[in-house]
């Protein structure tokens, strides 16, 4: 076999050299970015992309916006073995064309260090067909390593407690390869791996980012609790950094922003003391998000240019792309378009040069959420459906809702009031499925102006209390005040 590249700048170029930072999704996790405008300007609570590096999107008043959110990982301790190169590059290589599909590219930078993990142990096995699964492996095909990791995990668990562990790695590794082509079969992986060694944080980590980019958001935050537990019982501070991260993300998709905050500013005193520069990155991006919900759009942007700033002195692309989404959400919401979509195309020039189908998703939402601004409803539609079948492709669901709502905003704009009520009641449907607050919120606000073009006050009013409470609840202030602008201009009554 001819040696590749070093394998060190392999992972450099596709983790920005970061250990911890998950620029793609799925662990995504959805976040919102509203903007507020005039009810008279733009019809309906404004909708958003998905993800870079710090969250996803939601609907607001005809303008959308991106955020990322930055999940982090626990490392993986590997040791030097052979050379590897090809192999990882050949099975990132498929896992990107695979994504074209029904795959999902997201948090590869674990995924990267799984697959490296299992590449070694096949290569140090002394099971029969070592060498034929690692020629498979070459050509991104992982059926036979999958089949010879099985027979060692069962033949592992057929030993009995003083072979669990073993069991558990081999179960790993099925859950790293098994991720190229069957997430649901990862997650199954990964939870025999959590049974059999209950004490690897890793483990239970990779299985969170897992549940929670199918939606399962309490089956993640009960996975992302273990890793905590195991970090305090370890003083492990690394760990515990990345678990107080990950449960702020979850916080944020659920509304509560107050917990998300703690859980942020605790994972961000600890990357500080320890000097982690990337988890720094990641917390002061999310943080930002935090503070632009909250319409305090100058602090915001001061955190966005914190994370922005490590980024490029550490040259992870895909934080500098998340920044870049974020920074132009932020000129958008100013009302500031040339700078918005300079920043959206620098984000979208990273991304597609990477290859991070979530990432492009966002990028394309956020540029048609402009263009609509800017009265081209054709183009804004047709960047919307591009995004649309990304994050039908992915699975991404928060992504999905997203788009359904900018659709719904659209067709609203155009006066087909059917169609747009049937994208918002998609997106709606979707947003109660994961429980994001604010995701409901706008759909609601967004049926309250459709009741209201039809006519139909009472639902109107309905509808926009409804959002009013759910804002009030997330702590959303540019919304709320939003929407208790549309309900005093209507005079919905108090019982209303």
């Amino acid at each position: 076999m001819s040696k590749g590249p070093d394998l060190d700048q392999i992972f450099e170029f596709l983790n920005g050299n970061g250990d911890w930072l998950i620029p793609f999704a799925g662990l995504i996790v959805a976040v919102l970015a509203y903007v507020r405008s005039l009810k008279s300007q733009t019809p309906g609570i404004a909708q958003h992309a998905d993800g870079n590096n710090n969250t996803q999107q939601n609907q607001g008043d005809g303008d959308g916006n991106v955020q990322i959110a930055h999940a982090e990982n626990v490392q993986l301790n590997i040791g030097a073995g052979i050379d590897v190169n090809e192999i990882v590059t050949q099975l990132v290589a498929k896992e990107r064309e695979l994504a074209d599909k029904e795959h999902l590219l997201q948090d590869q930078d674990q995924e990267i260090k799984g697959l490296k993990e299992a590449v070694e142990a096949l290569s140090q096995s002394q099971a029969l067909g070592v060498e034929t699964a690692l020629a498979q492996l070459r050509d991104g095909n992982t059926e036979d390593a999958e089949a010879i990791f099985q027979t060692i995990l069962t033949a592992k668990k057929a030993e009995g407690e003083t072979a669990y562990k073993d069991a558990a790695a081999a179960a790993r590794h099925i859950g790293a390869l098994a991720y190229l082509h069957d997430t649901e079969k990862a997650i199954a992986m990964y939870r025999q791996a959590v049974n059999l060694d209950p004490d690897d944080a890793d483990g239970w980590n990779q299985l969170g980012h897992l549940l929670d980019r199918k939606g399962e958001l309490a089956g993640a935050q009960a996975a992302y609790e273990k890793v905590l537990a195991l970090g305090n019982r370890v003083a492990d501070q690394t760990v515990i950094a990345v678990a107080y991260g990950n449960l702020g993300i979850l916080y944020y998709t659920r509304g509560d922003l107050d917990a998300a905050e703690e859980h942020y500013r605790k994972s961000l005193a600890i990357d500080e003391e320890l000097g982690r520069k990337e988890g720094m990155a990641n917390q002061y991006g999310n943080l930002g998000n935090l503070y632009k919900i909250r319409g305090d759009m100058d602090a915001a942007e001061a955190h966005y240019r914190k994370s922005l700033a490590i980024n490029e002195e550490l040259g992870l692309k895909e934080g500098m792309a998340t920044d870049y989404g974020n920074l132009g959400i932020l000129y958008q919401t100013r009302g500031d378009m040339d700078a918005a979509e300079e920043h959206y195309r620098k984000a979208l020039a990273i991304e597609e040069e990477l290859g991070l189908k979530e990432g492009m998703a966002t990028d394309y939402g956020n540029l048609g959420i402009l263009y609509k601004i800017r009265g081209d409803l054709d183009t804004a539609e047709a960047h919307y459906r591009k995004a649309l079948a990304i994050n039908e492709d992915l699975g991404r669901k928060e992504g999905m809702a997203n788009q359904y709502g900018n659709l719904g905003i659209l067709y609203e704009t155009r006066g087909d009031m059917d169609a747009a009520e049937a994208h918002y009641r998609k997106a709606l449907a979707i947003d109660e499925e994961l429980g994001r607050k604010d995701g409901i919120a706008s759909n609601y606000g967004n049926l309250g102006n459709l009741y209201e073009a039809r006519g139909d006050m009472d639902e109107a009013c309905r509808h926009w209390r409804l959002a009013l409470d759910l804002f009030t609840e997330v702590g959303a202030q540019p919304q709320i005040e939003q929407v208790q602008g549309w309900i005093i201009e209507a005079g919905c009554a108090e019982d209303g």
